[in-house]
Order: C-alpha cells, then sequence, then structure tokens
C-alpha cells in the first residue's frame, strides 16, 4: 500500500467513524507533489459516501464551518494551502494576528510599515497573494514565528496549483461536499503599490 492509499484509508476510517475527518489535515502529511492526487481520490470517496444529517445551526460558527471557508479560500485562491494552514499555525503559536503582523515586521527591519505587512499578510491568509512571489526572507521570518520551517511554508504555498498561476485541480472540490455549502464571504483586495512605486516591503511579498 502506497503512503496516499494508506492516508485515504485512514481518512475514510475516521469519517465512517464518525470522527472529525478533517481532509486538510489528511492533505498536510501528504508529499507536497501529490497533495492534488490524494484531493482527487478523497472528493471520489466523498462523492460516493452516504451524507450525515446537517444541522445548519450547529454548523455555523463551528470549527467545521472555519475549515470550509479556509479550504475554500484555498482552493479558489492563488496561495496554494496557506489559508488552510497559517490561521492553525498561528493560534498554535497563540498569536492574534495583529500581534502575529507585529513580530514578523519587526523581524524582516521594517516595523515601521507594519500596516503594509498586514496587508500582504491579510492577502496570504486569504488565498490572494501568488505564493512564488513571497521572498524566502518572509518565509524564514514566518516560520520561526510559528513554529514551521520554511520550506514546509514554500510547499504549502505551492500546493494544489503546480503550475503556480493555473487554476486549483477541481478535484479538491471536497471541502464543500465534506460538510456544506456555507456563502462565503469576499476578502478585501488590498492593491499593491504601482511598480514605481514599491518599497522593500512590496519587494519582499512580491518578488522582483
Amino acid at each position: 500500500m502506497s503512503d496516499i492509499e494508506r492516508l485515504l484509508a485512514d481518512y475514510i476510517a475516521e469519517h465512517r467513524a464518525g470522527g472529525e475527518a478533517d481532509p486538510r489535515e489528511y492533505l498536510s502529511r501528504a508529499s507536497p507533489a501529490r497533495r492534488t492526487e490524494l484531493a482527487a481520490l478523497i472528493d471520489a470517496y466523498l462523492v460516493r459516501a452516504p451524507r450525515q444529517h446537517f444541522q445548519e445551526a450547529d454548523f455555523r460558527g463551528s470549527r467545521a464551518e472555519r475549515t470550509v471557508d479556509e479550504l475554500e479560500r484555498a482552493i479558489a485562491g492563488r496561495s496554494g494551502l496557506w489559508p488552510a494552514l497559517l490561521p492553525r499555525l498561528r493560534d498554535q503559536a497563540g498569536l492574534k494576528r495583529s500581534e502575529l503582523v507585529e513580530r514578523l515586521a519587526a523581524a524582516l527591519g521594517v516595523g515601521d510599515r507594519t500596516d503594509k505587512v498586514a496587508g500582504y499578510y491579510h492577502e496570504m491568509e486569504q488565498g490572494l497573494l501568488p505564493a512564488d512571489g513571497v521572498s524566502d526572507r518572509v518565509l524564514d521570518a514566518l516560520g520561526r514565528i510559528v513554529g514551521e520551517t520554511a520550506q514546509a511554508l514554500r510547499d504549502a504555498g505551492r500546493a494544489l496549483a503546480p503550475s503556480g498561476e493555473g487554476p486549483a485541480a477541481p478535484a479538491a472540490a471536497f471541502a464543500r461536499r465534506a460538510y456544506a455549502e456555507p456563502a462565503g464571504t469576499a476578502a478585501p483586495d488590498v492593491q499593491p503599490s504601482p511598480a514605481s512605486e514599491r518599497d522593500e516591503v512590496d519587494e519582499l511579498f512580491l518578488g522582483s
């Protein structure tokens, strides 16, 4: 049995046992090169799996709703799995987003431009920022803050859309099937500075 087959079997077992069966957790355990394949397999299983009775009142405000929202941003966005991974790492580190941003800006030596760093970090969590443009310097600093390696963050940012700019794999739509189909709230569009007015912060998050 391959690693992907084992992860799928474990996911199915948890799902059938009535556990949380969070697809995000299983994707994070797969190698970056095979995450899209695992997403497709989970999706195919959920299409055939019996529907669980859905109580909207219980869903609203639950961890399941948050997971769906995060995965929808990951699937539709340009930042790979960052919308699912970064909030979880931030929570594990016991940090509010404002606290993380302040520490990140200070670590990058741009503490006087915290608001600008906040805008770009917001885009990372919302899936709006192309992951390949974010510098290793940012990921190194962010990784030290949340207790993850820069390479793991880079791999997560490149997941779901291996070509970087192409659409996410259609099979990754399992997020909606796993729980429900809430009406998502669009994140605000944070516009970068014009190329002629870019500063160090823009270069750190957008590339040269």
